[in-house]
């Protein structure tokens, strides 16, 4: 069938295809389970291990990075949240599909408001359009009095190499524009955005694990069009990730333990900084939505 549900335990998975893709879509955090060409059958997408890193492509949402502390202070009152917030691993609902899209819906509740005290409605869209996947976010803030203050990100990791018997160093990432750019970096787990690094990416960049002995490379792309090229250079086989006006793009695998995966993260937002005060009203790269009013965000995958 075109489109399916497949239980998998106790986890619903949606199926959706077209001529040149098949593609799998957790409906717990709404999270990529599988991502294959119908004309070679290569899985791209990392499948999860939890020796390393168990997640495939979770969604950053109410806040990407994480928080000093694991907490915020708003309204005189803490919270307390962990790392890219809780949208990953809350069920999302189901209101629209075909054989080739889906749309999935979030929102709050009692226990959301327990560490996050905003209305919101998340949804989330997969469209399988020729050979890519096009993903798009759409935030809402049902309050008809009360902003909505939120960041939201995506973080798909991706086999590399494509093959049981490549290696992690035969990877290169290109990214467009091919020029200079910011890199923020962290320190710890908070970003240290006022002394940043430069990176020239003119040319295509050859992958080690120790390149990420400082956490994710973050490209500061200010909101413009930001293409990262991952490429299996003996396979000759890869993904693009196009972003549209995000303000960060981190690239990331794990270290000091390694696995063959590379993520390529579009974020609009970002972990705190680290002379971050707690108050969410001073928090780096958060997004302020007036009442009953809505922001749109997409990239999409193509894998080749």
């Amino acid at each position: 069938m075109l489109n399916d549900y497949q239980l998998k335990g106790s986890i619903t998975m949606i199926t959706l295809q077209n001529q040149q893709l098949t593609v799998k879509i957790d409906e717990l955090g709404a999270q990529l389970h599988s991502i294959k060409r119908q004309d070679n059958g290569i899985e791209y997408l990392w499948q999860g291990d939890p020796a390393s890193w168990n997640r495939q492509a979770p969604i950053l949402f109410p806040f990407v990075g994480r928080l000093k502390d694991d907490q915020y202070q708003y309204g005189n009152q803490t919270y307390h949240q962990t790392q890219h917030g809780f949208a990953r691993d809350r069920k999302f609902q189901v209101i629209e599909q075909t054989p080739s899209m889906v749309v999935m819906e979030q929102h709050d509740d009692s226990e959301t408001k327990k560490a996050f005290p905003f209305s919101f409605s998340l949804q989330v869209k997969f469209e399988l359009v020729i050979d890519k996947v096009e993903i798009s976010y759409v935030v809402k803030n049902p309050s008809g009095d009360e902003p909505l203050i939120y960041a939201i990100g995506a973080h798909p990791g991706f086999n590399m190499p494509l093959t049981s018997t490549g290696s992690f160093e035969q990877t290169e990432l290109s990214v467009k524009p091919a020029t200079e750019y910011s890199r923020i970096v962290l320190d710890g787990a908070y970003n240290d955005s006022a002394h940043p690094q430069l990176i020239n990416m003119q040319d295509s960049l050859s992958l080690n694990h120790d390149l990420f002995n400082k956490d994710a490379i973050i490209f500061k792309t200010d909101g413009g069009h930001f293409t990262a090229k991952l490429t299996d250079t003996v396979a000759n086989h890869g993904v693009v990730v196009d972003t549209f006006n995000t303000e960060y793009v981190g690239v990331w695998s794990q270290y000091p333990s390694t696995a063959p995966f590379v993520c390529v993260e579009p974020w609009w937002g970002i972990a705190d900084n680290v002379k971050a005060d707690g108050l969410l009203l001073h928090k780096q790269g958060m997004h302020r939505l007036a009442p009953n009013e809505t922001d749109n965000y997409h990239f999409s995958i193509k894998p080749f």
